[in-house]
C-alpha cells in the first residue's frame, strides 16, 4: 500500500470520526429514541476529543479544521467539568455507601472481598455465582456485615440488619430491589439496588421511571446501581425535579467516569440520594473489574 493511499484512508477515517463526534455532541441529553440514545451514549467526551484531534491533524480543509478544533475545545471543557480535585472531607456522624459492578467474578476475586465490605452500605452488581464454600469464605471476610443475594446477579451488605426486601424490576429492562435496613450507625433506611440493561437502543424511560417510583418519595432513600446511562440523560430530569441528587455533584477527586478499566469513558455507576442526605465526599477505586467502585460519604444536611 502506498503512502498516499494510507493517507487517504486515514483522512476518510478522520472525516467519519469527526462527523460521528459532532452528531453525538448534538444528541447529548436527547436520548428520546434508539438512534439518538445510541449516538449519545456511544460518543463520550474522551472519544470525541480523540476524533477531533485526529481530524485536526490530518484534514486540510479549513472548514473541517474549524469543526475539529471546536470539537476538541468542547470535549476538553467536558473533561474539565468531569475532573475535580477536592480535599477529602473529615466529618463525624457520617455514613458510607458504595456500589461496584464486579464483572461477574467476585467469587473468584478474594482480593475484592474486603473492598466491598468497607462501607456501611455496600451494593454489588454482577457479583457472580458463589459456591457454598466460596460464600462462607466471603462472609468470613466481612464478619461485621449482613449480606443478601437477590437474583443471582445483585447483592447488598450492611453493617446492621436487612429487615425486608422487595423485587420491583421488569424482566429484560432492569433489576430493582427495595431493601429496608437497620444500620448499626444510622438507624432504619431505604436502600434501592438497581441494574439497568446495557443495550443503548433500549429506552431508559420505563426503567428510570420505575426506579424513581420505587423510591416512593422517601427523603432518606439511597439508590445504588449500574444504570448504564450517563447522568445527563433526559430521563434523570424528573429525578432532580423530585429532589434527588447525584453524589458525584458534590465534592470528589479525579474523573467521575466509572468505566472502563480506569479510562474515563462513561459515568454509568451512580449513587443517588434523597433530599434527606448530602454527599460530602465521593471517590473511585479499582478492584479487578472493568468498572470502578464508587464510595460516598453521606451526612444529613
Amino acid at each position: 500500500m502506498t503512502r498516499e493511499r494510507r493517507l487517504r484512508i486515514l483522512r476518510g477515517v478522520a472525516t467519519g470520526g469527526l462527523a460521528i463526534a459532532w452528531v453525538g455532541l448534538l444528541c447529548r441529553g436527547r436520548d428520546g429514541n434508539a438512534l439518538t440514545a445510541t449516538l449519545f451514549y456511544g460518543t463520550p467526551w474522551l472519544l470525541r476529543l480523540l476524533a477531533g484531534a485526529l481530524a485536526a491533524g490530518v484534514l486540510k480543509h479549513w472548514g473541517f479544521r474549524v469543526m475539529a478544533v471546536t470539537c476538541v475545545i468542547v470535549s476538553l471543557m467536558e473533561g474539565w467539568h468531569s475532573w475535580r480535585s477536592d480535599q477529602p472531607a473529615i466529618r463525624e456522624e457520617t455514613l458510607f455507601a458504595s456500589v461496584w459492578n464486579a464483572g461477574r467474578h467476585l467469587n473468584e476475586n478474594p482480593a475484592g472481598w474486603r473492598a466491598v465490605g468497607q462501607a456501611d452500605i455496600s451494593a454489588v452488581i454482577e457479583c457472580g455465582d458463589f459456591s457454598a464454600d466460596e460464600w462462607q469464605h466471603f462472609i468470613a471476610a466481612n464478619p461485621d456485615h449482613e449480606w443478601q443475594r437477590f437474583d443471582g446477579s445483585t447483592m447488598l451488605g450492611v453493617r446492621g440488619k436487612i429487615i425486608s426486601h422487595e423485587s420491583l424490576g421488569v424482566h429484560d429492562l432492569f433489576r430493582c430491589h427495595r431493601v429496608k435496613v437497620a444500620l448499626t450507625r444510622g438507624g432504619e433506611q431505604t436502600v434501592i439496588v438497581v441494574d439497568v440493561r446495557s443495550q443503548p437502543w433500549i429506552s431508559r424511560e420505563p426503567s428510570l421511571a420505575g426506579i424513581l417510583k420505587a423510591a416512593a418519595g422517601d427523603p432518606k432513600a439511597i439508590i445504588l446501581g449500574d444504570f448504564n446511562t450517563p447522568p445527563e440523560s433526559k430521563w434523570f430530569r424528573p429525578w432532580r425535579e423530585q429532589g434527588l441528587t447525584l453524589a458525584d455533584d458534590g465534592p470528589r477527586h479525579g474523573f467521575r467516569e466509572t468505566w472502563a478499566y480506569g479510562i474515563p469513558l462513561l459515568t454509568i455507576d451512580h449513587i443517588w440520594l434523597g433530599p434527606g442526605w448530602k454527599a460530602v465526599w465521593t471517590r473511585r477505586s479499582r478492584h479487578g473489574s472493568d468498572h470502578s467502585m464508587v464510595t460516598s460519604q453521606l451526612e444529613a444536611p
